[in-house]
C-alpha cells in the first residue's frame, strides 16, 4: 500500500463532504467563507499551483493538507483536457506570476478557455461579443485583454487545433438567454 496515496484518500473525502450540498455543519461554514473568494468548489478542479492553494488557506494547515490532496489527485487522474481547461486560479494561465480569478466573469458561467474561443473563425471572440455573450460590463475591456493575454501558447494552440468545440451548446444556450431576458 502506498502510504501518500491512501493518506490523500482521507484528506480528499474531506472534499466529498464538503461538496455534499445536504451538509450544513458549521466547520463547512466556516471553510465556505473562506473559498467563496476564490471559486468554492471550483478549487477541487483547477489545475492550481501549491504555492497558491498554500496562500488561499492562510496558515489553515488542515484546509492547505486537504486542498492540495485534491489537486494531486485531481492532477494525477489527468481530468483536465485541452478543451476543458479552466480558466481560474489555472497554474499555467498567469499574469505577472499570479493565477487570475475574475469572480463576476465566473458567476456569468466564464469557467473555460474554449468557452471565450469562435470555433467558426478559430480565434478568440472579440470583447464586444463576450460582452454581448456573458453581458459582461463594457469597462472590463483591461480584464479581458490581460486574460486572453495570459493565456500560454500551447493552450492556445491546442484549442485553435480541437475540432469539436465541447461549449457550442454553452453559445447557444447564451445566445437565448440574453434574447429571453430582452424580452
Amino acid at each position: 500500500m502506498n502510504i501518500d496515496s491512501f493518506l490523500n484518500a482521507i484528506k480528499c473525502s474531506w472534499v466529498k463532504k464538503y461538496l455534499d450540498n445536504t451538509n450544513t455543519s458549521k466547520w463547512k461554514l466556516f471553510y465556505q467563507k473562506i473559498l467563496k473568494k476564490y471559486g468554492d468548489s471550483l478549487l477541487f478542479e483547477c489545475n492550481i499551483s501549491n504555492t497558491i492553494l498554500h496562500e488561499i488557506a492562510n496558515e489553515n494547515i488542515f484546509l492547505s493538507d486537504v486542498l492540495s490532496a485534491s489537486s494531486d489527485v485531481t492532477h494525477n487522474l489527468g481530468t483536465q483536457t485541452s478543451s476543458k481547461t479552466i480558466l481560474w486560479n489555472n497554474k499555467d494561465i498567469t499574469s505577472n506570476d499570479k493565477t487570475l480569478f475574475y469572480k463576476d466573469w465566473f458567476e456569468r458561467s466564464i469557467k473555460y478557455v474554449d468557452q471565450l474561443f469562435d470555433f467558426r473563425i478559430k480565434d478568440f471572440y472579440s470583447f464586444d461579443n463576450i460582452c454581448y455573450l456573458y453581458g459582461i460590463p463594457s469597462n472590463n475591456f483591461l480584464k479581458y485583454y490581460k486574460l486572453i493575454k495570459s493565456i500560454p501558447i500551447h493552450i492556445k494552440s491546442e484549442i485553435n487545433t480541437n475540432n469539436t468545440p465541447c461549449t457550442q451548446t454553452t453559445f447557444v444556450e447564451n445566445i437565448l438567454g440574453r434574447k429571453k431576458n430582452n424580452k
